[in-house]
């Protein structure tokens, strides 16, 4: 069987100065990959010869080039493809590429091998991050499940979440498109300019803005985050046009460490927040149940992530929560005193309304507790804002009423366009990513069948414009 009319049959140790990147080439490697990469080395060597031609042209391994620069290498192994005519090298550069990427995981493997890895290894150095990994093992915790971790704090039955189907490897969204969901939209445009805002909510004002935005610079947001606080001040410095004057901002984010150390990411976004008048009026918990595996290198297992919330004019939030006691007076002592709540002087208070029963609803907990995303999660879909649809829709519940709007400037898998169909808020979201558009509005149509996705400039349905513009898909 003749397999290849040549193959490298040695390793040569060149020096850095002699390879010479290629000049078309078109895959990006970020910074913080860059620095992956580097990480990489130092932890397990250099393993991975670059492929060169025979004059040093780099035909694979410019990531590794970069990084080695970053260390301050001086020589790298190569193999010298000298079989190749030069339309096969142009042709072999991007099939290497291309077919890495065509692999896929097998979740439950990756997530167990992770967990037994987990405190010997720092993960970035695996091309993981904090995360990604936390993503990735959730679905395991779930699988191992601890019933003594079940949250019953806000005793509110979680509804299962709509699956989360493939990325299409053919998006038929564009930027610029504005889709309409029933009474909700979403624009396939960038959240951090004005234009994306004025198509999408056309002179509306939003009654709350609710988002899970990428946690600092740790992983590639579509072209990549360079700036996390440039990009969550381009989001959030928009609000004010689009905002009402009591309008409420949550925004979920979640630790980062690095070196075994917790890195407050946000506090100089938070600081800028306060000098465009947004008040740090809260600051909350979301619980998201048991915790997940591994060691977590001497820390207790991941089990909660955190929602900022700010606003220039407070809003009372709306009794939803079912109270325990509703419809009696059981709990308290005849003379209206047992709320467990003590005065200066250490005598326990009297309830507020003595003689009346108690409220059938309160005001939900500062401690959020809405179980990890449950439902099936689609092939390649690798994005940050892949947040159950329970979490969206208490936030709906308590800081908005029905009919009124709600911003969602990261919509991702469309996680909130459920919730706001759940609840009867009318949601307007923004999404970069025309890949995840299409996965947004194929999870909503296929959760709810009757709601075309109805493309807002052409009043076509996204199956019409997917005939149109991808006539050979």
């Amino acid at each position: 069987m003749n397999l290849t009319p040549a193959m490298a049959s040695r390793i040569e140790m060149w020096p850095l100065d002699r390879l010479i990147p290629y000049a078309r080439n078109a895959r990006t490697h970020s910074e913080a990959q860059v620095a992956q990469i580097a990480a990489s080395m130092l932890e397990f060597g250099v393993n991975n010869p670059l492929l060169v031609d025979s004059r040093g042209g780099l035909v694979a391994g410019y990531g590794r080039l970069l990084a080695a620069r970053k260390l301050g290498l001086e020589q790298l192994p190569v193999v010298v493809l000298d079989h190749l005519t030069e339309t096969q090298r142009r042709a072999y550069i991007l099939a290497d590429n291309r077919l890495a990427e065509l692999a896929g995981w097998d979740a439950e493997m990756l997530s167990l091998q992770l967990s037994e890895l987990e405190g010997a290894f720092d993960f970035s150095a695996m091309g993981f991050d904090e995360e990604e990994v936390r993503k990735l093992m959730g679905g395991m915790a779930e699988a191992v499940g601890d019933e003594d971790a079940v949250c019953e704090s806000d005793e509110r039955e979680e509804v299962a979440d709509e699956p989360v189907p493939d990325v299409p490897p053919h998006p038929v969204s564009a930027l610029g498109d504005v889709w309409v969901l029933g009474r909700h939209k979403l624009v396939c445009g960038d959240s951090t300019k004005p234009e994306t805002l004025q198509s999408l909510m056309g002179g509306e004002k939003a009654a709350l803005c609710f988002s899970s935005p990428p946690y600092g610079n740790q992983r590639d947001y579509t072209q990549g985050i360079d700036d996390w606080d440039t990009l969550m001040r381009g989001v959030y410095g928009n609000l004010a046009e689009i905002m009402d004057p009591a309008g409420q901002i949550l925004v979920n984010l979640g630790l980062i460490h690095r070196n075994n150390e917790v890195v407050p990411y946000w506090d100089g976004w938070i600081a800028w927040m306060r000098i465009q008048g947004w008040r740090r009026f809260a600051w909350y918990v979301w619980n998201q149940g048991s915790g997940l595996p591994g060691d977590w290198h001497g820390r207790l297992a991941p089990a909660f992530e955190f929602i900022f919330h700010f606003n220039r004019q407070s809003r009372k939030p709306n009794k939803f929560v079912p109270c325990k006691f509703a419809g009696s007076c059981g709990h308290l002592d005849s003379n209206g005193a047992g709320t467990d709540i003590r005065n200066r002087d250490g005598n326990p208070g009297k309830w507020t309304h003595v003689g009346r029963p108690v409220q059938e609803t309160r005001i939900p907990d500062s401690v959020i507790s809405v179980g990890r995303q449950s439902g099936p999660v689609g092939k390649d879909i690798d994005h940050p804002a892949v947040f159950p649809v329970g979490l969206p829709e208490h936030i709906m519940l308590a800081y908005s009423d029905e009919n009124e709007i709600v911003y969602e400037p990261f919509s991702g898998s469309g996680s909130s366009l459920l919730a706001g169909e759940r609840c009867k808020r009318l949601v307007r979201a923004a999404e970069i990513a025309p890949e995840y558009v299409d996965v947004a509005l194929i999870r909503f149509t296929r959760a709810h069948p009757d709601i075309p996705a109805i493309l807002q400039s052409t009043g076509q349905t996204f199956e019409e414009v997917r005939h149109e513009r991808q006539p050979a898909h």
